[in-house]
């Protein structure tokens, strides 16, 4: 039987999934996980074995509690590539300047909402169990609307506890590879706001690598119930580093422009 979920609506009635994405659940449980997992592989909504995303969702979060890594990996990717695939149909580089940034952006925003789940936000991809495109199409338009000269992000560099100002461990240390020995400079609230400036004109690659620091993500871990930047992006340790040093000596340069100036 599927699991409840805990998220409750604004009546005090906790979230109940549609009567088919529970039928779906139920049936595939009796499934073994290598079957379970080549059905989930199947990406056209045509077909009578396409298992819908709000299910994929229910076992990702099952297989991430129950420590099944390799398949929590599997279902990770399969919706990876769903989401890929409804981005470039919805933003195409045809019709939108920076369309992969855009794209990059925006699922990045929703493996955030994975990686936050997987840490302890109970509740919070619920709703993706009950309307996944609903609650994706949120996320895409919340991204959409900031697009353009109104969208200046100023969001502190910091993690997202109390008022957003303290700076994570990881990012302080990649900082003051940058700040010529002066870490004080992270204590103005100004220097922050230009760094956060600075971040936002850097490639989408690092920039996600650079705000998933800013939320206290580690790059890896050896304990794989970590959720880690490395499993979020779908790439090894390395590859982030290498991003994070690359952005790091950007910074460099745009903020002792800066201070040139």
């Amino acid at each position: 039987m599927p699991e409840p979920l805990k998220k409750k609506g604004l009546d005090g009635q906790s979230y109940t999934r549609p009567p088919e994405i529970e039928a779906w659940i139920t049936r595939l449980e009796d499934f073994d996980v290598s079957d379970r997992l080549t059905q989930f592989e199947i990406l056209t909504k045509r077909s009578r074995d396409y298992v819908p995303s709000e299910v994929l969702i229910y076992f990702l979060r099952r297989s991430w509690a129950s420590g099944a890594r390799s398949e929590f990996d599997a279902i990770f990717r399969a919706l990876a590539l769903r989401v890929e695939r409804s981005l470039l149909f919805t933003i195409s580089d045809a019709r939108m300047a920076g369309a992969l940034a855009i794209r990059e952006d925006i699922s990045g925003r929703f493996f955030e909402c994975i990686a936050k789940d997987c840490t302890g936000r109970a509740g919070l991809l619920d709703f993706f169990e009950i309307r996944f495109d609903k609650a994706f199409a949120a996320i895409r338009t919340s991204a959409l609307r900031q697009i353009g000269p109104s969208a200046a992000n100023t969001v502190p560099i910091g993690t997202d506890d109390g008022d957003g100002l303290e700076i994570s461990d990881e990012v302080e240390h990649a900082a003051s590879d940058f700040l010529s020995g002066d870490p004080s400079k992270l204590d103005d609230p100004a220097f922050r706001l230009e760094l956060t400036a600075a971040i936002d004109t850097l490639p989408s690659d690092q920039k996600r690598v650079m705000e998933l620091l800013r939320q206290g993500f580690q790059i890896d871990s050896k304990d794989n119930n970590v959720m880690t930047i490395a499993r979020i992006l779908q790439c090894d340790e390395r590859t982030v580093r290498n991003r994070r040093d690359r952005a790091c000596k950007v910074l460099k340069a745009v903020l002792q422009q800066e201070d040139v100036l």
